[in-house]
């Protein structure tokens, strides 16, 4: 029994075992009962008292990235070389596409590496690396064109010049030219690569 309670005569101790006394009819409240029970389904999306959107995902909630950080987000990762600290490219030209796609970082800070490696002596080497770098992609794409070559060969009928569709007369015939196009492709290899480290090597 509650300490609360006080106790005044026969008919308080009546009430209470018959369970009508007026301490035992207060209404009990607590701040459970003020906040309101929320059930968020997957997809669900709203916003805490500051401001911050959140939505419900599968057995977790996850913080909702605005417009604005994810424009920023998306342009530092799609230059991951530059140095955050000081790089400044916000709006990207073309020039700094181009060097994205070779160093992964922007026109600027490639000037900048290019002239570090100057001041630090390694200009030639990185020179060096990059001329052998370019050639291996050519020679990578030329491969896919060689790739191309002989798929559009070993098809049983193709497309001439004129439109039409021609078909292999002989079986040997066409193994004869797919077998002569991958020799040669594979001797212009080994002669360019042989080549390649030639000059790699008379220029160290």
């Amino acid at each position: 029994m509650s300490d609360n309670i006080k106790i005044d005569s026969v008919k308080d101790v009546e009430k209470l075992l018959k369970g009508t006394h007026e301490s035992q009819n207060k209404l009990q409240f607590g701040m459970a009962e003020y906040a309101p029970t929320v059930t968020r389904q997957v997809g669900d999306k709203w916003v805490d008292s500051e401001g911050i959107q959140w939505e419900q995902k599968e057995g977790y909630v996850a913080r909702v990235e605005s417009e604005w950080h994810k424009e920023i987000r998306e342009q530092l990762n799609s230059f991951p070389n530059c140095r955050k600290e000081t790089c400044t490219c916000i709006q990207p030209k073309r020039l700094d596409e181009k060097m994205r796609r070779i160093h992964g970082m922007c026109f600027d800070c490639v000037i900048d590496m290019e002239h570090k490696l100057k001041l630090e002596g390694k200009w030639e080497e990185y020179e060096r690396e990059k001329m052998k770098n370019n050639a291996l992609a050519w020679l990578e794409e030329a491969e896919k064109d060689k790739n191309m070559m002989a798929e559009e060969l070993s098809k049983v009928e193709f497309a001439n010049s004129f439109g039409d569709m021609e078909k292999w007369d002989v079986q040997k015939t066409k193994d004869e030219i797919l077998s002569k196009l991958e020799d040669e492709f594979q001797k212009f290899r080994e002669d360019f690569i042989q080549k390649l480290e030639k000059y790699d090597d008379g220029a160290t």
